[in-house]
């Protein structure tokens, strides 16, 4: 009995690993008989894998330049944060049966959000915000990507993404002006104020290209987010009081650049049922002119 268990046990598992196998073109994994013609290719029903229909995993790692998107125009010069890393889960698929570039990508990550102003070169002045000219917040977030990817070769392929965000600002920092300091803005620098908002969501894209060494894949990406969440309420001058006179408003305007390795969980290749009859057509030809 254990030996039968043992036995069946053994052939699961075989059978695991070829199906997870990558599976090349040029390898025969299916019979034909000793005389075939067209007619015979044609009427065969084939179960068939569509290319590029596949699931992975990966972590990633980088760092963000937040600059923000400000009413009235302020002066902004880039923030850099790290490390900015998380984790996603790809699924790529045929559209309609018709677009074997597309996919969806679920993931967490850490990122930041903030900005920093620029002294006028003319003037010498620097804007402040509460006294502070430098400020950048700790936000998780979540997120869902569209994908279209082209592969370029076995090897090589370009990604383009598209979805939405939504995080939470869990922590600030702020850099004082030296003016400011030993003021009554110590108060506020590692702290929200009152009119400071914490949720953050938006429009995130990227753009980047992959090395794929099946099952492996490195990944260079240049993630960019526009937030729709303000940094504080509309209307509030910079002292938190309200203003009747103006609009003001202040939205993450940010970018990353991360480096990720992925693990593909299924084979990357797949058969088209044209594929497949132009195989067994061509291994034909060749037994043929053997012979």
């Amino acid at each position: 009995m254990m030996r039968r268990l043992l036995t069946s046990l053994a052939a699961l598992f075989a059978a695991s690993s070829l199906s997870f196998a990558q599976v090349n073109l040029e390898e025969e994994f299916f019979s034909l008989p000793d005389t075939v013609s067209n007619e015979y290719l044609d009427s065969l029903k084939i179960s068939v894998k569509t290319p590029n229909d596949y699931w992975m995993i990966g972590v990633y790692g980088g760092a963000a330049a937040l600059v923000g998107d400000f009413n009235p125009i302020r002066t902004t010069g880039y923030l850099i944060k790290f490390p900015v890393y998380g984790i996603s889960v790809v699924k790529y698929f045929t559209m309609f049966g018709m677009f074997p570039n597309m996919g969806l990508e679920f993931g967490v990550q850490q990122n930041y959000e903030g900005y920093q102003y620029k002294r006028n070169k003319e003037t010498g002045y620097r804007p402040t915000d509460s006294g502070a000219y430098q400020l950048w917040m700790s936000v998780p977030e979540a997120f869902i990507l569209s994908h279209f990817h082209y592969d370029i070769g076995e090897y090589f392929k370009i990604i383009g993404k598209l979805g939405i965000f939504g995080g939470y600002r869990t922590s600030i920092t702020r850099t004082l002006d030296d003016y400011y300091k030993d003021s009554e803005y110590e108060q506020y620098v590692n702290s929200f104020r009152d009119y400071d908002l914490r949720w953050s969501y938006g429009v995130q894209a990227g753009l980047g290209f992959a090395l794929m060494f099946n099952p492996i894949e490195i990944h260079l990406n240049f993630q960019f987010k526009w937030g729709w969440g303000s940094f504080w309420k509309p209307d509030y001058n910079s002292m938190g009081q309200y203003s009747p006179y103006y609009y003001r408003f202040a939205y993450p305007f940010d970018g990353a650049l991360t480096f990720g390795v992925y693990y593909q969980l299924t084979p990357r290749f797949g058969h088209t049922k044209a594929q497949l009859r132009a195989l067994a057509k061509k291994m034909i030809q060749e037994q043929q002119e053997t012979n």
